[in-house]
Protein backbone atom coordinates (compact mmCIF):
# COMPACT_ATOMS: atom_id res chain seq x y z
CA UNK A 1 0.00 0.00 0.00
CA UNK A 2 1.21 3.77 -0.84
CA UNK A 3 0.23 6.76 0.68
CA UNK A 4 0.41 9.90 -1.64
CA UNK A 5 -0.30 13.50 -0.02
CA UNK A 6 -0.76 16.67 -2.27
CA UNK A 7 -1.18 20.03 -1.36
CA UNK A 8 -3.77 22.42 -2.44
CA UNK A 9 -2.68 25.24 -4.94
CA UNK A 10 -4.07 28.89 -5.39
CA UNK A 11 -3.45 29.67 -8.93
CA UNK A 12 -2.70 33.33 -10.64
CA UNK A 13 -1.74 35.03 -7.01
CA UNK A 14 -3.76 37.52 -8.80
CA UNK A 15 -1.48 39.17 -11.42
CA UNK A 16 -0.31 35.35 -12.71
CA UNK A 17 -3.56 34.66 -15.03
CA UNK A 18 -2.64 30.55 -16.00
CA UNK A 19 1.05 31.61 -15.32
CA UNK A 20 1.99 31.63 -11.63
CA UNK A 21 0.36 29.14 -8.46
CA UNK A 22 1.45 28.43 -5.06
CA UNK A 23 1.15 25.54 -3.12
CA UNK A 24 -0.09 25.89 0.59
CA UNK A 25 -0.89 23.63 3.53
CA UNK A 26 -4.46 22.36 3.16
CA UNK A 27 -3.92 18.72 2.05
CA UNK A 28 -5.53 15.15 0.05
CA UNK A 29 -4.30 12.35 1.23
CA UNK A 30 -5.00 8.85 -0.90
CA UNK A 31 -4.29 5.63 -0.05
CA UNK A 32 -3.46 2.85 -3.42
CA UNK A 33 -3.02 -0.61 -3.25
CA UNK A 34 -3.48 -3.76 -5.97
CA UNK A 35 -6.95 -4.79 -5.55
CA UNK A 36 -9.25 -7.65 -7.11
CA UNK A 37 -11.98 -5.04 -8.19
CA UNK A 38 -11.81 -1.31 -7.99
CA UNK A 39 -13.33 0.27 -4.56
CA UNK A 40 -13.18 3.79 -3.89
CA UNK A 41 -14.33 5.15 -0.36
CA UNK A 42 -13.99 8.48 0.74
CA UNK A 43 -15.71 10.68 -1.42
CA UNK A 44 -19.58 10.96 -2.48
CA UNK A 45 -20.96 7.49 -3.84
CA UNK A 46 -20.93 9.30 -7.41
CA UNK A 47 -17.51 9.11 -7.43
CA UNK A 48 -16.69 5.88 -6.44
CA UNK A 49 -16.10 4.44 -10.16
CA UNK A 50 -13.37 4.54 -12.93
CA UNK A 51 -14.60 8.25 -14.05
CA UNK A 52 -13.05 9.06 -10.24
CA UNK A 53 -10.07 11.96 -11.09
CA UNK A 54 -7.84 9.98 -9.13
CA UNK A 55 -8.00 6.69 -10.49
CA UNK A 56 -9.03 8.07 -14.57
CA UNK A 57 -5.18 9.86 -13.82
CA UNK A 58 -3.84 6.15 -12.85
CA UNK A 59 -5.19 4.78 -15.67
CA UNK A 60 -4.37 7.18 -18.49
CA UNK A 61 -0.35 7.19 -16.57
CA UNK A 62 -0.70 4.03 -17.15
CA UNK A 63 -1.32 3.78 -20.95
CA UNK A 64 1.47 6.67 -21.37
CA UNK A 65 3.43 4.18 -20.50
CA UNK A 66 2.13 1.26 -22.41
CA UNK A 67 0.69 -0.79 -19.61
CA UNK A 68 -2.95 -1.60 -18.88
CA UNK A 69 -4.72 -0.21 -16.44
CA UNK A 70 -5.58 -2.56 -13.53
CA UNK A 71 -7.97 -2.30 -10.34
CA UNK A 72 -6.91 -0.57 -6.87
CA UNK A 73 -8.17 0.10 -3.97
CA UNK A 74 -8.27 3.41 -3.53
CA UNK A 75 -9.21 5.49 -0.57
CA UNK A 76 -9.74 9.52 -0.29
CA UNK A 77 -8.90 11.55 2.56
CA UNK A 78 -9.15 15.36 2.01
CA UNK A 79 -8.96 18.82 3.41
CA UNK A 80 -9.29 20.63 -0.08
CA UNK A 81 -13.08 21.42 -1.01
CA UNK A 82 -14.57 20.36 -4.31
CA UNK A 83 -14.07 23.71 -7.36
CA UNK A 84 -13.25 26.59 -4.71
CA UNK A 85 -10.64 27.71 -6.32
CA UNK A 86 -7.71 25.67 -4.25
CA UNK A 87 -6.99 22.85 -6.84
CA UNK A 88 -8.89 20.02 -5.85
CA UNK A 89 -9.02 18.35 -9.23
CA UNK A 90 -4.55 18.56 -9.45
CA UNK A 91 -4.21 16.82 -6.02
CA UNK A 92 -6.35 13.51 -7.60
CA UNK A 93 -4.53 14.07 -11.10
CA UNK A 94 -0.93 14.00 -9.30
CA UNK A 95 -1.92 11.31 -7.01
CA UNK A 96 -3.02 9.24 -9.78
CA UNK A 97 0.14 9.30 -11.70
CA UNK A 98 1.95 9.23 -8.95
CA UNK A 99 0.20 6.16 -7.90
CA UNK A 100 0.84 4.46 -11.25
CA UNK A 101 4.51 4.37 -11.16
CA UNK A 102 5.13 3.30 -7.89
CA UNK A 103 2.81 0.46 -8.19
CA UNK A 104 4.39 -0.46 -11.28
CA UNK A 105 7.38 0.66 -10.67
CA UNK A 106 8.42 2.77 -13.07
CA UNK A 107 10.43 5.93 -11.97
CA UNK A 108 9.25 9.43 -12.79
CA UNK A 109 10.89 12.67 -11.92
CA UNK A 110 9.06 16.07 -11.13
CA UNK A 111 9.49 16.99 -14.52
CA UNK A 112 7.83 13.92 -15.86
CA UNK A 113 5.40 14.24 -13.39
CA UNK A 114 4.23 18.09 -14.53
CA UNK A 115 4.57 16.96 -18.40
CA UNK A 116 1.75 14.24 -17.92
CA UNK A 117 -0.10 16.06 -15.03
CA UNK A 118 -0.75 19.11 -17.57
CA UNK A 119 -1.54 17.06 -20.41
CA UNK A 120 -4.48 16.09 -18.30
CA UNK A 121 -5.13 19.76 -16.66
CA UNK A 122 -4.92 21.63 -19.41
CA UNK A 123 -1.98 24.40 -17.72
CA UNK A 124 0.67 23.73 -15.56
CA UNK A 125 -0.40 26.85 -12.88
CA UNK A 126 -1.99 24.27 -10.02
CA UNK A 127 0.05 20.99 -10.91
CA UNK A 128 3.69 22.41 -10.92
CA UNK A 129 3.36 24.01 -7.79
CA UNK A 130 1.15 20.36 -6.40
CA UNK A 131 4.26 18.38 -7.19
CA UNK A 132 7.09 21.17 -6.75
CA UNK A 133 6.22 23.13 -3.73
CA UNK A 134 6.90 26.78 -2.92
CA UNK A 135 5.16 29.21 -5.41
CA UNK A 136 5.80 28.41 -9.52
CA UNK A 137 5.78 30.32 -13.01
CA UNK A 138 5.06 28.21 -15.48
CA UNK A 139 5.06 28.08 -19.50
CA UNK A 140 4.58 26.00 -21.94
CA UNK A 141 6.95 26.63 -25.12
CA UNK A 142 5.26 26.54 -28.96
CA UNK A 143 5.19 22.39 -29.41
CA UNK A 144 7.84 22.09 -26.60
CA UNK A 145 7.15 21.13 -22.85
CA UNK A 146 6.22 23.26 -20.08
CA UNK A 147 8.80 24.83 -18.44
CA UNK A 148 8.79 25.61 -14.47
CA UNK A 149 10.35 28.66 -12.66
CA UNK A 150 10.44 27.62 -8.84
CA UNK A 151 10.24 30.63 -6.17
CA UNK A 152 10.97 29.87 -2.41
CA UNK A 153 8.28 31.89 -0.28
CA UNK A 154 9.40 33.69 2.75
CA UNK A 155 7.84 32.05 5.91
CA UNK A 156 6.91 35.08 7.54
CA UNK A 157 4.18 35.35 4.93
CA UNK A 158 0.81 34.61 6.26
CA UNK A 159 -2.66 33.52 3.89
CA UNK A 160 -5.35 34.28 5.25
CA UNK A 161 -8.27 31.80 3.10
CA UNK A 162 -11.32 32.40 2.66
CA UNK A 163 -13.93 29.54 1.72
CA UNK A 164 -17.61 30.36 0.70
CA UNK A 165 -19.88 27.96 0.65
CA UNK A 166 -20.87 28.16 -2.70
CA UNK A 167 -18.61 26.97 -5.84
CA UNK A 168 -17.51 28.83 -8.95
CA UNK A 169 -16.79 26.68 -12.13
CA UNK A 170 -13.69 27.00 -13.59
CA UNK A 171 -16.25 26.87 -17.28
CA UNK A 172 -18.37 29.81 -15.87
CA UNK A 173 -15.19 32.08 -14.85
CA UNK A 174 -13.69 31.34 -17.73
CA UNK A 175 -16.46 32.67 -20.01
CA UNK A 176 -16.38 36.20 -18.18
CA UNK A 177 -12.51 36.77 -19.01
CA UNK A 178 -11.88 38.75 -22.48
CA UNK A 179 -10.27 36.56 -25.10
CA UNK A 180 -8.32 40.18 -26.23
CA UNK A 181 -6.93 42.99 -24.18
CA UNK A 182 -5.08 46.33 -24.98
CA UNK A 183 -1.04 46.03 -25.23
CA UNK A 184 -1.13 48.65 -21.98
CA UNK A 185 -3.02 45.90 -19.93
CA UNK A 186 -0.21 43.14 -20.81
CA UNK A 187 2.28 45.61 -20.26
CA UNK A 188 0.48 46.72 -16.90
CA UNK A 189 0.90 42.30 -16.14
CA UNK A 190 4.01 41.84 -16.99
CA UNK A 191 5.99 44.01 -14.13
CA UNK A 192 3.82 43.39 -11.59
CA UNK A 193 4.48 39.36 -12.41
CA UNK A 194 7.99 40.09 -11.57
CA UNK A 195 7.42 42.48 -8.50
CA UNK A 196 5.11 39.70 -6.88
CA UNK A 197 7.57 37.10 -7.30
CA UNK A 198 10.16 38.61 -5.51
CA UNK A 199 7.90 40.12 -2.91
CA UNK A 200 7.00 36.73 -2.26
CA UNK A 201 10.88 35.44 -2.13
CA UNK A 202 11.54 38.62 0.15
CA UNK A 203 7.97 38.59 2.17
CA UNK A 204 7.64 42.20 1.35
CA UNK A 205 4.37 42.97 1.74
CA UNK A 206 3.99 46.65 0.40
CA UNK A 207 5.52 45.02 -2.95
CA UNK A 208 3.12 42.11 -2.77
CA UNK A 209 0.24 44.19 -2.45
CA UNK A 210 2.11 46.95 -4.85
CA UNK A 211 2.05 44.55 -7.27
CA UNK A 212 -1.40 42.58 -6.70
CA UNK A 213 -3.45 44.56 -9.00
CA UNK A 214 -4.72 42.73 -11.75
CA UNK A 215 -6.11 43.85 -15.35
CA UNK A 216 -6.82 40.65 -16.73
CA UNK A 217 -9.56 38.67 -15.16
CA UNK A 218 -10.35 39.52 -11.53
CA UNK A 219 -12.21 42.34 -12.44
CA UNK A 220 -15.15 40.45 -14.20
CA UNK A 221 -14.45 36.97 -11.87
CA UNK A 222 -14.89 39.38 -8.81
CA UNK A 223 -18.99 39.66 -9.91
CA UNK A 224 -19.16 35.48 -9.98
CA UNK A 225 -18.30 35.73 -5.92
CA UNK A 226 -21.06 37.77 -4.02
CA UNK A 227 -18.93 38.15 -0.81
CA UNK A 228 -15.86 39.35 -2.29
CA UNK A 229 -16.39 43.46 -1.83
CA UNK A 230 -17.29 42.78 1.87
CA UNK A 231 -14.75 40.15 2.64
CA UNK A 232 -12.32 42.25 0.92
CA UNK A 233 -13.24 45.40 2.97
CA UNK A 234 -13.19 43.35 6.31
CA UNK A 235 -9.57 42.10 5.05
CA UNK A 236 -7.95 45.11 4.33
CA UNK A 237 -9.62 47.15 7.37
CA UNK A 238 -8.30 44.64 9.77
CA UNK A 239 -4.56 44.44 8.32
CA UNK A 240 -4.12 42.49 5.27
CA UNK A 241 -1.64 43.63 2.68
CA UNK A 242 -3.85 42.83 -0.08
CA UNK A 243 -5.99 39.87 -1.69
CA UNK A 244 -6.81 37.82 -4.43
CA UNK A 245 -9.27 35.23 -6.01
CA UNK A 246 -7.74 31.79 -5.45
CA UNK A 247 -8.07 30.21 -9.01
CA UNK A 248 -11.41 30.92 -10.36
CA UNK A 249 -12.90 31.36 -7.21
CA UNK A 250 -14.64 31.18 -4.87
CA UNK A 251 -12.03 31.46 -2.26
CA UNK A 252 -10.24 34.12 -1.27
CA UNK A 253 -6.56 34.88 -0.18
CA UNK A 254 -5.55 37.55 2.29
CA UNK A 255 -1.84 38.02 2.61
CA UNK A 256 0.22 39.11 5.58
CA UNK A 257 3.45 39.22 7.24
CA UNK A 258 2.53 38.97 10.91
CA UNK A 259 0.72 36.18 12.76
CA UNK A 260 -1.04 38.38 15.23
CA UNK A 261 -2.69 40.21 12.42
CA UNK A 262 -3.72 36.44 10.92
CA UNK A 263 -5.10 35.60 13.80
CA UNK A 264 -7.12 38.61 14.93
CA UNK A 265 -7.89 38.75 11.42
CA UNK A 266 -9.14 35.23 11.21
CA UNK A 267 -11.55 35.79 14.39
CA UNK A 268 -13.34 38.93 12.29
CA UNK A 269 -13.79 36.74 9.28
CA UNK A 270 -15.51 34.04 11.46
CA UNK A 271 -17.57 36.68 13.33
CA UNK A 272 -18.91 38.27 10.02
CA UNK A 273 -18.85 35.15 7.57
CA UNK A 274 -19.71 32.22 9.83
CA UNK A 275 -20.82 29.87 6.61
CA UNK A 276 -17.29 30.63 5.08
CA UNK A 277 -14.50 28.25 6.04
CA UNK A 278 -11.53 30.24 7.04
CA UNK A 279 -7.39 29.10 7.65
CA UNK A 280 -4.20 30.46 8.31
CA UNK A 281 -1.97 28.79 5.71
CA UNK A 282 1.76 29.04 4.61
CA UNK A 283 2.96 27.72 1.40
CA UNK A 284 3.99 24.39 1.14
CA UNK A 285 7.58 23.81 0.45
CA UNK A 286 7.94 20.17 -0.10
CA UNK A 287 5.31 19.71 -2.90
CA UNK A 288 3.31 15.90 -3.57
CA UNK A 289 4.90 13.12 -1.40
CA UNK A 290 4.74 9.25 -1.43
CA UNK A 291 5.45 6.83 1.35
CA UNK A 292 4.64 3.23 1.44
CA UNK A 293 2.49 2.22 4.13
Amino acid sequence: MIKITVPATSANLGIGYDTLGMAVSLYSHFTFERAETLQITGCPEEFCNEDNLAYASFADALREWGEEPFPVRLHIETEVPVARGLGSSSTCVVAGIMAAAALTGHTVDRAELVRIATAVEGHPDNVAPAILGGAVCSFTPEGGLPRCLRYEVSDRLRFITIIPPYEVHTSAARKVVPQEVPLSSAVWQMGRIAGMTRGLETGDLALIAGANDDRLQEPYRRALIPDYDAIRRTCLDGGAGTLWISGSGSTLMAVTDDTIVAKFLQVRLRERFPECETHILTCDTQGAQIEYL
